[in-house]
Formats: structure tokens, C-alpha cells, sequence
């Protein structure tokens, strides 16, 4: 079975590496070509483009960075997919795009299946992430063992192609809004004499899951060069779910928040730190050096 890869950022490498760990034969395409070296270099064929790769791989599968490139890669690609070939979408966006990517292979006769992930590339790297997933049941059950590679669980959640992204958007608005919690209660506690140390095991006691964990101890060792999740990303990834609550009535007032704390850290040169610097922004916002 050959798999298509298409969007070789830190996400998508680690996944790809996964998968020819698995013995899969994996085509990387990325537009900026020198992102597919390292992967050569363990195994993958490169792509001359996306209609090349695409129209050899029975599985195609993109981690692109928002709606915008998903749906030009999907435009650019589509006409050139076999038609047996089942097109699994990793990236974080909007339930309607996932939704207009089904229609584009539907017009064809083509196959989708979404896919969202929770964890970080390190987490890839180890076969942990947890994986929600949606699609036709004869296709999803082909995507799963491929899933699998990268994958600690998965969860299927029907065959709403949707679904998974409306559950990637509870999931990391609720990682995301509890950064700006964190990192409130940090200086709120540092300004009032408080051992910061205590605060920290405080919340490893309320916030056990290890995403939780791993920020915490972020925060609080204000290490944010190690970068899980850029500044931009979770620029980008809030701006998604702020369309996503206002598209169905809901508005996300702690999402307005914390974007206010991106836009902040991306005017101070940030771009490239860990989204939970936002810690900094709160800091000296409060009168903290």
C-alpha cells in the first residue's frame, strides 16, 4: 500500500517517520522541498509535485497548516487521485472545510476520511498521540491500521467526517483557554509572595493529564525555546476556533482573551516560542520583569 504525504512540518515529519517505521512505502511532498530531505534520508520517495505523488498512492494524507492550504491542495490534487484512493485529512480546521473536502472527492467518487490528533510531535515520535477519526465505515476501517502507526488510541466516531474536528476544537480550546488560566494563577501568585513551587504541584494535583503536566511545568520554569506548539500556531488554531463558536452562536469569550495574548506576543517577535510564553505577555502586563 503506497501512502501519499503531503505537509512535512514538525506534525507531519513525525508522523511520517512513524509510518515507514511501520513498513508502509511513503511519497512526501511539501512546498518547500529541502523539508523533505531528512525523510529521504529514511526511506521516502520525493514527490516532483502534488499530482505526481498523489496519482501513485492508494492512501493520501495531509498535516497542512490551516483551511486555506487544505482546501489548494485539495483543489490542486483531486483530479489527479485514483479513484479507489482514500484521502485522510490531519489538519486542525473548520468542521464545514472537512465537510467542503468530502464533497470535492464525493464529486470525483472519491473517499475521505478525517482525522484529528491530540499531542505534540514528540508525542508522535513515540506511536502516543490519540486519534479521532470519521468516515464511511468500509474506508475508515482501512484507515485505522494506518492510523495506528502513530497512534496510542484511537477513537472512531462514525462516519460524520466532521465529528473529529469539532472534537479536536473541545479538546485544544480547552488546553488552550487553561494557558491562560495557568499563567494568570502564576502571577497572581508570584505578585503576592507565594512560592511558585507550591502552585505547581497544586496543579500537577488538579490538572493530571500529561498535557496539562507538561505546560504546567513550562509555565513555571518559564521555558519556552523548547517549542511544542509555536505562537503562531496558536494564533492561528484560536482564530479557527473563534469561527468555529460564532459559526454555530456561541461565543468564545475566553478564546477573545487569550487571542488578545497572542497578538500581543507576536508583536513583541515571539513568533517562535512556545505558545505558553504567553505567560510573558501576563507577566509583564502585571508589572513583572
Amino acid at each position: 500500500m503506497k501512502i501519499a504525504f503531503i505537509g512535512l512540518g514538525k506534525m507531519g515529519s513525525a508522523m511520517v517517520k512513524r509510518l515507514l517505521q511501520s513498513g508502509y512505502e511513503v511519497i512526501v511532498f511539501n512546498r518547500t522541498p529541502s523539508k523533505m530531505l531528512p525523510l529521504q534520508a529514511l526511506g521516502a520517495k520525493p514527490g516532483e509535485s502534488i499530482a505526481q505523488a498523489v496519482s501513485q498512492a492508494d492512501i493520501v494524507m495531509t498535516c497542512l497548516l490551516n483551511d486555506k492550504a487544505l482546501l489548494e491542495v485539495a483543489e490542486e490534487m483531486v483530479p489527479h487521485i485514483q479513484s479507489k484512493a482514500i484521502h485522510i485529512g490531519l489538519s486542525t480546521i473548520l468542521p464545514d472545510t472537512a465537510q467542503a473536502i468530502e464533497a470535492l472527492h464525493q464529486k470525483k467518487g472519491g473517499h475521505y476520511i478525517s482525522a484529528t490528533v491530540l499531542g505534540v510531535p514528540t508525542v508522535a515520535d513515540h506511536g502516543e498521540l490519540t486519534t479521532f477519526c470519521a468516515g464511511a465505515e468500509p474506508y475508515l476501517e482501512i484507515a485505522i491500521p494506518i492510523l495506528k502507526a502513530f497512534s496510542g488510541q484511537i477513537v472512531a466516531l462514525g462516519n460524520e467526517t466532521k465529528a473529529p474536528n469539532i472534537m479536536k476544537i473541545c479538546m485544544n480550546y480547552s488546553l488552550m483557554t487553561t494557558l491562560e488560566l495557568i499563567s494568570e494563577l502564576y502571577t497572581f501568585a508570584e505578585k503576592s509572595g507565594l512560592d511558585t513551587e507550591m502552585v505547581r504541584k497544586g496543579l500537577h494535583q488538579i490538572y493530571a493529564h500529561p498535557s496539562f503536566k507538561l505546560y504546567i511545568d513550562k509555565i513555571h520554569a518559564r521555558d519556552f525555546d523548547h517549542v511544542n506548539f509555536n505562537m503562531q500556531g496558536g494564533s492561528k488554531d484560536v482564530s479557527i476556533f473563534q469561527e468555529a463558536f460564532s459559526r454555530v452562536g456561541v461565543a468564545p469569550e475566553i478564546g477573545n482573551v487569550v487571542k488578545s495574548r497572542f497578538i500581543s506576543a507576536l508583536s513583541l517577535g515571539m513568533e517562535n516560542k512556545d505558545w505558553s510564553g504567553i505567560y510573558e505577555v501576563i507577566r509583564a502586563q502585571s508589572g513583572l520583569k
